[in-house]
């Protein structure tokens, strides 16, 4: 089985409609540079970055990064349901980009994740071997207060011991049974943290979009939920930590002074 990635990075606008957090300076290079250069140094496949102002894709290209620029408007709703859907958007991105299916693995990555491990994007990969494989994601051991907190998305996996991850000697591969904001729907099964870095079989990615949200979907919003419930296997591969995500003038803050940003 032959794949070709291609990883896409969905730049946002902030609550006032401005990209202020992803042009911020972060020890000398905007957010939305680090979380591109990070990606790129995973070295597993092109990368595009989809941006919705024209002062982003200018800065990711003078840093070489390759930019499309959409309308947000185009496809922010889908099916007449009332949520959003990143999934919808990276699709929408590919098959504009992508017409004639070169690429038949998308992989979406987060801007906003200006410290994510290279090694995590490989070991990702580690998740997509068994031909039976629609989707691959991460997960992460659970921190204090993780289970109380309903933004958490928590998961439990059926873990296959035999499959060792090279470039990640702590990292394993499984298979999701399933996700839940409510640690006790969940049942009894080790708990897991998800981690929103997605691989999607082309495929799979438009069956997803072109499917409505299930009722569990829209109950958790969880956009993951519209895939296990289509009977779709997902597997993950296990990583050492969440990556920080950067939500505000705080977090960048700390990500200067705590997080170690260079490469």
């Amino acid at each position: 089985m032959i794949l070709n990635p291609l990883i896409v990075i969905p730049s946002q606008l902030d609550e006032y409609g401005e990209p202020k957090r992803q042009l911020a300076d972060i020890n000398g290079q905007s957010m939305v540079v680090q979380s591109y250069k990070r990606v790129k140094k995973a070295g597993i496949g092109s990368i595009i970055v989809d941006c919705v102002d024209d002062s982003v894709a200018e800065t990711l290209g003078e840093a070489g990064a390759y930019t499309v620029k959409t309308d947000p408007e185009e496809h922010l709703k889908n099916h007449n349901y009332k949520t959003e859907s990143g999934a919808e958007r990276i699709a929408a991105t590919v098959n504009r980009f992508d017409r004639f299916y070169t690429h038949d693995l998308i992989i979406n990555v987060h801007e906003d994740m200006p410290t994510l491990e290279p090694k995590y994007i490989r070991a990702l990969m580690y998740a997509l071997v068994d031909r039976d494989v629609g989707m691959a994601t991460m997960v992460c051991p659970l921190e204090v207060g993780d289970l109380e907190d309903d933004s958490i998305i928590k998961t439990s996996v059926d873990w296959m011991e035999h499959r060792i991850v090279y470039v990640m000697k702590s990292s394993k591969v499984g298979t999701i049974v399933d996700f839940s904001r409510d640690p006790d729907y969940l049942g009894e099964r080790p708990l897991y943290r998800h981690v929103p870095i997605y691989a999607y079989k082309r495929a799979v990615l438009d069956r997803f979009v072109n499917s409505p949200p299930t009722e569990r979907e829209l109950e958790e919003n969880i956009e993951s939920l519209r895939v296990l419930d289509a009977g779709v296997r997902m597997d993950v591969c296990l990583v050492d930590s969440a990556p920080f995500k950067v939500k505000s003038e705080k977090d960048l803050d700390f990500v200067r002074e705590e997080l170690d940003t260079t490469l």
